[in-house]
C-alpha cells in the first residue's frame, strides 16, 4: 500500500473508531492503525533519505 492508501485507510480507522464499536473491533482497527503509522513513517523516512541524498549531490 503507498503513502496516499494507508493515510485514506486511517482516515477510515479514526472515522470508524469514533463511533460504537465492541473492544475487539476498537483493538484490531486500533492494530491495524498502528502498522499503518509505521508504514507511513518508513516512506516519509524514505522520502527524506531521498531528498537528502539528492541536496548532496549538487
Amino acid at each position: 500500500m503507498d503513502l496516499e492508501k494507508s493515510m485514506a485507510r486511517l482516515a477510515e480507522i479514526s472515522e470508524r473508531m469514533s463511533g460504537e464499536l465492541s473492544l475487539e473491533e476498537s483493538m484490531k482497527l486500533y492494530t491495524e492503525a498502528v502498522e499503518l503509522v509505521k508504514q507511513c513513517r518508513g516512506y516519509i523516512n524514505e522520502a527524506k533519505l531521498t531528498i537528502e541524498q539528492l541536496e548532496a549531490a549538487e
